[in-house]
C-alpha cells in the first residue's frame, strides 16, 4: 500500500473507532453505494448531493393513493413520519406514523401501537411507565421533538445517530 492510501486508510478508521462491527460494516455499505455512480476523481460536493438524493429517495413512503409520509424525526429504534395528503382540503391534518427502524411496515403513532411494537423487547417496562405519563405524540416544548424519542435516546445512549 502506498504511503498516502495508508494515511487516508488510518483517518478513516479513526472514524470507526467505538462503534460496533456491523455498524462499521453498514457504514462502509453506504460508501459503496455512494461511490458507485461517482466519477473520477471523486469531488465531495458530487457525494453530498447524491447522498441527499439517497435520502429523500428513503424519507417519503406512499400511502395508497390518499398522500404520503416523509421522515420528521428517528431515532435507533424509530422513525417517525408525518402524512401530507394530496388533497388540499385535508393539508391541515398532521397524522404522525412510524415505522420500527428497518422495517417496512407503517403504524399510526399511539400510545397503543406504541406499546405493543415494545411488548417483546427489553424496553417493555420503560415504555410501559413513559406512556402513563405521556403520550407518543408528547413534545418537548423547548425543542419541539417528540418525548419518546427523546426516551428512547437516553434509554440506548450507545446508539444514539447524529443528524447534522
Amino acid at each position: 500500500m502506498l504511503p498516502y492510501e495508508d494515511d487516508i486508510l488510518q483517518k478513516v478508521l479513526r472514524q470507526l473507532d467505538g462503534i460496533t462491527k456491523l455498524e462499521a460494516l453498514d457504514i462502509l455499505h453506504k460508501i459503496e453505494i455512494l461511490l458507485k455512480d461517482q466519477r473520477s476523481p471523486i469531488e465531495y460536493r458530487n457525494l453530498k448531493q447524491a447522498q441527499n438524493r439517497l435520502f429523500l429517495k428513503n424519507a417519503m413512503i406512499p400511502i395508497g393513493k390518499n398522500g404520503y409520509c416523509y421522515l420528521i424525526d428517528y431515532c435507533h429504534f424509530i422513525k417517525v413520519y408525518q402524512f401530507q395528503s394530496i388533497f388540499p382540503c385535508f393539508h391541515s391534518m398532521k397524522s404522525l406514523y412510524y415505522t420500527q427502524y428497518n422495517e417496512p411496515t407503517v403504524q399510526f403513532l399511539n400510545n397503543k401501537n406504541i406499546e405493543e411494537t415494545f411488548n417483546g423487547t427489553h424496553l417493555k417496562y420503560v415504555i410501559r411507565e413513559f406512556l402513563k405519563d405521556n403520550k407518543a405524540k408528547d413534545r418537548n416544548s423547548k425543542t419541539n421533538r417528540l418525548l419518546l424519542l427523546e426516551l428512547l435516546d437516553q434509554v440506548d445512549p450507545a446508539h444514539r445517530i447524529c443528524k447534522s
